[in-house]
């Protein structure tokens, strides 16, 4: 099934010209499914890691029926933290895609976003924009504190690579004068506090999904052959939850209170 693809230009509110695509096969689309990608990724037609990752999820989506919407994200500098200007741009847009296509979309509609690109999700769900999506998936977004969703949205899963190690500096609190101490936390750990900090009304189902040997964008890491993340990342946004679900610790109190 081929792959086709509608392109619009317009600017944001700092004046700064993006794309807005639309990418769908020849006949009607079966659902509609949001692609928000993370902060190494500005243009729909880049050519790092992260940008394949995405075209291939967009294609073997169209190849199953699916719309998909993406937009230019701004360009932003690697090696410094982006801002809050920088960010709400990203919101913004996002705003706008959903916005400029909410005429053409059709069937379940799946929220996917990458790190950068899920924090913007989430702000916007915070705003209650859209008012439902049936599905989040949220790739390598850890929160640190609590998202209330205006939105409604009975599914949220938040996938992480196995080998995404996030790493804090800790203030020594003694009288001793000891620099900082960094501390480092793999998915094991953060994966479940990021599910407490989801909530709504109703609290949507959240799910944890743990990819061996990815890192933070799901991409290869360490020693061994390199897994491919795409048959996951497609069946969890087209067909339901992997394989490889785990539990969070509330759906684990959730279930003991039951029995």
């Amino acid at each position: 099934m081929g792959v086709h693809r509608h392109e619009l230009w317009r600017k944001d509110s700092a004046g700064e010209p993006y794309r807005l695509r639309r990418s769908f096969p020849a006949g009607p689309a079966s659902a509609t499914t949001l692609l928000a990608g993370p902060g190494s990724v500005s243009a729909l037609d880049g050519g790092g890691r992260d940008d394949l990752l995405l075209g291939r999820l967009t294609d073997r989506l169209v190849g199953a029926g699916r719309q998909v919407l993406q937009c230019d994200m701004p360009v932003r500098n690697p090696q410094v933290p982006f801002t809050e200007k920088e960010f709400d741009a990203r919101v913004e847009r996002l705003d706008h895609l959903l916005r400029g296509n909410r005429h053409l979309m059709t069937g379940p509609l799946t929220l996917v976003g990458f790190s950068l690109g899920g924090l913007a999700l989430l702000e916007l769900l915070e705003s209650g924009s859209p008012p439902r999506a049936d599905r989040v998936v949220l790739v390598g977004t850890v929160l640190e504190e609590d998202v209330f969703l205006s939105s409604r949205v009975p599914t949220v899963e938040l996938v992480y690579g196995s080998r995404d190690l996030i790493g804090y500096l800790i203030e020594d609190t003694s009288d001793s004068g000891a620099n900082p101490q960094p501390i480092v936390f793999d998915p094991g750990m953060y994966a479940d506090w990021s599910a407490r900090h989801v909530i709504g009304s109703p609290t949507p189902e959240v799910n944890v999904h743990l990819l061996e040997g990815l890192g933070h964008t799901l991409h290869p890491v360490g020693p061994g052959p390199g897994r491919d993340p795409l048959p996951e990342l497609t069946s969890l946004v087209g067909t339901g939850p992997l394989t490889t679900h785990r539990p969070t610790a509330r759906q684990e109190r959730l279930r003991d209170a039951r029995e």
